[in-house]
C-alpha cells in the first residue's frame, strides 16, 4: 500500500496533466458510465469487453476506473498482481483474452480506499499512462458512478472515442442517466448510446415477462435525447451468478438471451465508433 501511495504522489495532481492524451497503442477508448450506482455498469463493462473480444475478434483491454469500488478483479476471476517492466510500467493482468488493470490489484481485497480528489486523479493517471497496454483495438473503461471529479478527470484527460450510458428502466435511474449524458456532452465526449439493464424478468414458470423496474424507460429517454438505444439486457439470475463466480455470461452461457444481447450491444458500439469523426492528434 505504501508503494502505491508513493507512486501516486510522484505523479502529481490533476492540474499538471496534459489534456486529451491518447494511450499509447490503443486505437479507441470508450467509457461505460452511469449517473448512479447499482444499475449494472460494471457487469455491462465486463460483458461488453468480453463480447468485443470473443464475438468481434478484437484486441481488448478493460480498465477498472471505479477507484472506490473496484469489482473487476472478482468479475474477471483475477487474483494476481501486475508485473512491472524495467521502464516502471505495470503489465495488465490477462484473463479470457482481456488485458485488465484495476486498483483492486494494488490494494488488499477488503481495504477501504479513502482518498480525496487529487489522489484519485493521480491513481487514474497511474492506471492509464503508467500501464503498458501493448496494442489494443479498444480499451473499455469502467467509470465510477456519478458525475464528480473522477469522471471529469477521465473525460478531460483521456482522448475518449465515446461513452456508453447504462441505466435501468426506473425513472430515478433515468434521471441520473440524463445528468450523466449531459455531463459528457459538456466535455465534448461523443455519446455512443444507452444500454437498458434489467429491462425485464422472464418468469421461469410461466415464461411471461415481468417489468420490475418499469417498461421501455431507456428507449423513451434515448428517443427524447436523440440518442441510440444500444440494447436491452434482461434481468437474469445467471448474469449475477456468472459475475460472482468470475465467469462472464457471454462466455459461460453464450446461447442465453443476455449473452446475445451483449453481443448486439458490442456490434452497435463498433458501428457507432465507425460513424464518429476522426480524433485529433494528441495535445500534449
Amino acid at each position: 500500500m505504501k508503494e502505491v501511495f508513493s507512486s501516486l504522489r510522484r505523479l502529481g495532481s490533476v492540474r499538471s496533466y496534459a489534456k486529451h492524451l491518447r494511450i499509447d497503442g490503443v486505437r479507441d477508448t470508450i467509457a461505460v458510465a452511469s449517473g448512479k450506482g447499482g444499475v449494472g455498469k460494471s457487469t455491462t463493462s465486463v460483458n461488453l469487453a468480453v463480447a468485443l473480444a470473443s464475438k468481434c475478434n478484437l484486441k481488448v483491454g478493460l480498465l477498472d476506473a471505479d477507484i472506490y469500488g473496484p469489482n473487476i478483479p472478482t468479475m474477471m476471476n483475477i487474483n494476481e498482481k501486475p508485473e512491472v517492466t524495467p521502464e516502471k510500467k505495470m503489465i495488465p493482468v490477462e484473463n479470457y483474452g482481456i488485458k485488465c488493470m484495476s486498483m483492486g490489484f494494488l490494494v488488499e481485497k477488503d481495504a477501504p480506499i479513502v482518498w480525496r480528489g487529487p489522489m484519485v486523479a493521480s491513481a487514474l493517471r497511474k492506471l492509464t499512462q503508467g500501464v503498458d497496454w501493448g496494442s489494443l483495438d479498444i480499451l473499455v473503461v469502467d467509470m465510477p458512478p456519478g458525475t464528480g471529479d473522477a469522471q471529469i478527470t477521465i473525460s478531460q484527460n483521456l482522448q475518449l472515442s465515446g461513452v456508453v450510458i447504462v441505466s435501468t428502466p426506473q425513472d430515478v435511474a433515468l434521471m441520473d442517466a440524463r445528468r450523466g449524458a449531459n455531463m459528457f456532452s459538456k466535455v465534448h465526449v461523443p455519446i455512443l448510446g444507452i444500454v437498458e439493464n434489467m429491462s425485464c424478468f422472464m418468469c421461469p414458470h410461466c415464461g411471461q415477462p415481468s417489468y420490475i423496474f418499469g417498461k421501455g424507460g431507456a428507449r423513451m429517454t434515448a428517443a427524447d435525447m436523440g440518442l441510440e438505444l444500444l440494447g436491452e439486457i434482461p434481468l437474469e439470475e445467471h448474469i449475477r451468478e456468472a459475475c460472482d463466480d468470475g465467469h462472464p455470461i457471454v462466455l459461460s452461457n453464450p446461447d442465453s438471451a443476455a449473452s446475445k444481447a451483449y453481443g448486439d450491444v458490442a456490434r452497435k458500439v463498433l458501428q457507432r465508433l465507425k460513424e464518429q469523426p476522426a480524433q485529433p492528434e494528441n495535445l500534449a
